[in-house]
């Protein structure tokens, strides 16, 4: 159920350069609507707050969708009613990377390589980037360590070797001299990074207006020459008007995406990604069930 007010409750795990933007613009007078957003500490986390309400809308992985939106085999062992509301980005940067002191790949083998947990998407993406590089699943472990800043931080920290950055944070991971090995690009071409997702398939008037407020910053973001979309995202968080931050946002590769749709091909390549590496994959019929929300 939405919160009092027409305050929607966004839960996420790093900060959002739509919201920022649209904030910026005041878009929030134009389309009367207002959020607040939370950061969750892990997947599970974040769909046990949709589950309980606590949140309205999360930004995430839909990988994680397809794990809680068809089955009741995940980590807080319920099946939740979830509908896509659309597609955000092609994964702002998803990459590998580890320490400085990894110069060849097979120095991963016998290491410990840091995950969120060790059954979301970016672990599987890890799995699949990896592999690429010569490196299977048993040559490595694995540490759960949280959502993006902490596995950041444990690699500076020396918990873990390597891990799947992405955003800000890879932005700050090229700052600090960290190495990058590969990138969701490498994996697919057509790689879906995030999206917006709710419980219950019928949509609010709130949250019409959140999605028309959504794709009106987009918008921004893609048409707005990149000098002033850095001014604009200082008004809000000066960590994101950084010049490489905003090449992602405006990437074909990796950036924002104007087209909403969350498409059965992009879904398919997730389930075959779990596949390759033996983890639950939902059925074909499951997948566009899904869709049907």
């Amino acid at each position: 159920m939405l919160s009092e007010k027409a305050i929607l409750r966004i839960g996420q795990f790093s900060e959002s350069p739509v919201l920022a933007v649209a904030r910026a613009l005041r878009l929030e007078k134009k389309y009367d609507i207002d959020w607040t957003t939370e950061r969750v500490p892990s997947s599970p986390s974040q769909f046990q707050s949709l589950q309980e309400g606590t949140i309205d809308i999360a930004i995430t992985s839909p990988d994680n969708v397809l794990l809680y939106g068809t089955t009741d085999q995940n980590p807080i062992k319920k099946k939740l009613d979830l509908k896509f509301l659309r597609s955000i980005d092609r994964g702002l940067g998803l990459a590998l990377y580890s320490s400085a002191a990894v110069s060849r790949a097979e120095e991963f083998r016998g290491t410990t390589i840091g995950v969120d947990v060790p059954n979301s998407g970016f672990a599987f993406l890890l799995f699949s980037m990896l592999s690429n590089l010569g490196v299977e699943r048993v040559d490595y472990e694995l540490e759960a360590v949280g959502a993006t800043p902490k596995r950041l931080a444990a690699i500076t920290d020396g918990v873990v070797v390597a891990t799947v950055l992405n955003a800000e944070t890879a932005i700050a991971a090229d700052n600090a001299g960290l190495k990058k090995w590969s990138t969701s690009k490498d994996v697919s071409d057509n790689y879906l990074g995030t999206v917006l997702v709710q419980v219950g398939s019928s949509q609010t008037e709130q949250v019409h207006r959140f999605l028309d407020l959504w794709e009106d910053a987009t918008e921004a973001i893609l048409s707005m020459p990149a000098e002033s979309l850095s001014r604009l995202l200082a008004i809000e968080n000066p960590r994101l008007a950084d010049p490489n931050y905003i090449g992602l946002l405006q990437s074909r590769d990796y950036g924002i995406l104007r087209d909403s749709r969350v498409t059965s091909e992009q879904l398919l390549i997730l389930a075959d990604i779990r596949s390759q590496f033996g983890a639950y994959r939902p059925s074909d019929e499951a997948i566009l069930e899904l869709l049907k929300n």
